[in-house]
């Protein structure tokens, strides 16, 4: 095997070489092999993404809402102590699989829209996990797995995510992260050092996001929730302790983002009976669920569908959803858009494309080549030293993840830049998407010639910027990352395969 890792190597290509090397050097021990075998079929898989967090942080109505459905679980339920993957398939299928290695499967039943889990004569205890096929696009290119909660009472449940996650001995069963938080408490800090602990190494290190869930509770379910909750979210961007452990961090107002992507339209039309109620006595009425159900007013919906609006969009979505339509909104599809825009459902799916679909061959490598790393650093073998050092070199110099650190970088902390000057930063790193075209602010249709001459002028620019003595260290230090994104930018455009089809830098 060739192992110099050169500038224009596709991370999976390298991962890949890696594998097989390692497969070769293992070759008669099966429990090594199986483990880099599992590794190699996982470059092949859709990216893996965890949902993480404490009980009742609001997992797996997140994930309903990015699937516009209602799949996982969200009471408290004995599936719901189970890792339980979602993946992309055309006939709808659940299946358990016991920690001896049967697997079983479990019928496939919708209740009130609901997919009902059913764990039957198996106890949460005996399996590994839980596996939901589902023909749904969102799935198309991620795997989402719901996890137990992290701060569990039961201890067994804790460990069992943390096994998942972190393990001891080996390599996280998931590429990327998503760390829902309430508020951050000393729990969640010390969960994200240990998980970055076990899974990083050198510049290389899982995809990492952090979302502030339940974020219309923090603004107390006032129609302005939405928008007071932003200053948390400029605290949480530049807390220290998060320094490093996440790329970013979103608001997500998680009940109305789901009840608002699975908007009915007999909801929409209480919703306008809603509308119709002279604003003071509404006001009045929304002061508590409890008076919101119970008045008895015949020109209300009725007792049942007043309940339903509460348990599916609480108070602020019904607040919203009310003041939406008095501005001007006029059927349930525009208003189901605008609820999910205001829930900052779309800001977070913008952000998982970016930082997770749009680097998935990065995060897959990363998983790839840390396995490969840790079982010839464990278990060397004289003629596996050579791919100890590739795997070392790449974990060391991944240039993507340097860029993914960069941008959490500048959205948490004051660089000394000028505002232009730091939107062109990170743009030109991958901020705002990965493809040549969006790193250079260019329309898709601008010929290769025009990015070309584009992202010459930008390496120049940073260039100068590098070698300015007055330039601060920390300043010179980003302006470095620039100029080998903009080398990166022009090594894909002259490549001879390149189209301008192709996405990622």
């Amino acid at each position: 095997m060739n192992t110099t890792i050169t500038r224009n190597s596709a991370p999976i290509d390298t991962a890949r070489d890696l594998l097989d090397g390692a497969l070769r050097v293992y070759r008669k021990e099966p429990s090594i092999r199986a483990e880099l075998e599992g590794h190699r079929r996982r470059l092949d898989e859709p990216l893996r993404v965890a949902l993480v967090g404490s009980v009742k942080a609001g997992k797996s109505t997140l994930l309903n809402a990015l699937l516009s459905e209602h799949l996982a679980p969200t009471d408290a339920r004995e599936c719901t102590r189970v890792v339980t993957w979602y993946r992309h398939g055309a006939t709808p299928k659940v299946e358990a699989f016991e920690l001896t290695g049967g697997v079983t499967g479990l019928p496939v039943v919708r209740q009130q829209e609901r997919l009902e889990l059913d764990l039957g004569e198996l106890g949460a205890e005996s399996l590994d996990r839980l596996e939901v096929v589902w023909p749904a696009e969102q799935l198309n290119d991620l795997i989402l797995i719901d996890t137990p909660g992290t701060a569990s009472i039961s201890s067994e449940v804790s460990s069992r995510t943390q096994q998942f996650l972190a393990p001891q001995d080996g390599v996280s069963g998931v590429d990327a992260v998503v760390y829902m938080l309430r508020s951050l408490h000393t729990s969640d800090i010390d969960f994200l050092h240990h998980l970055h602990a076990r899974t990083s190494h050198g510049a290389s290190a899982l995809g990492s996001i952090a979302v502030l869930s339940r974020a219309d509770e923090l603004g107390g379910g006032r129609l302005d929730a939405m928008v007071s909750v932003n200053q948390a979210v400029k605290v949480l961007r530049a807390e220290p302790a998060l320094t490093g452990l996440v790329e970013a961090v979103v608001p997500v107002a998680g009940l109305l983002a789901l009840a608002s992507s699975t908007l009915r339209q007999s909801e929409y039309a209480a919703f306008v009976a809603l509308e119709e109620v002279p604003r003071e006595t509404l006001q009045s009425l929304l002061v508590s669920a409890d008076r919101f159900i119970s008045t008895e007013d015949e020109t209300l919906p009725s007792v049942r569908v007043r309940a339903r609006l509460v348990e599916r969009f609480g108070l602020y979505g019904i607040r919203l959803a009310v003041a939406t339509l008095r501005s001007g909104v006029t059927d349930a599809t525009m208003l189901s858009e605008e609820l999910v825009r205001r829930s900052g459902l779309d800001e977070l799916r913008s952000t998982l494309d970016i930082h997770f679909r749009q680097r998935s061959q990065e995060l897959k490598a990363h998983s790839a080549v840390l396995a490969v790393h840790r079982a010839l650093s464990r278990q060397p073998r004289a003629e596996g030293r050579l791919l100890l050092e590739t795997a070392e070199e790449y974990l060391n110099n991944s240039h993507a993840f340097r860029e993914m650190r960069l941008i959490s970088r500048v959205r948490s902390v004051d660089l000394a830049m000028e505002e232009s000057a730091l939107a062109e930063l990170t743009q030109l790193i991958g901020g705002n998407g990965t493809t040549p075209h969006q790193r250079l602010g260019l329309d898709e249709d601008a010929s290769p010639d025009e990015l070309y001459d584009a992202a010459h002028e930008a390496l120049w620019r940073w260039l100068d910027l590098v070698g300015n003595p007055l330039t601060e260290r920390e300043v010179a230090a980003a302006c470095r990352v620039v100029v080998r994104s903009c080398e990166g930018i022009i090594d894909r455009l002259t490549e001879p395969t390149w189209t301008a089809a192709e996405t990622p830098v």
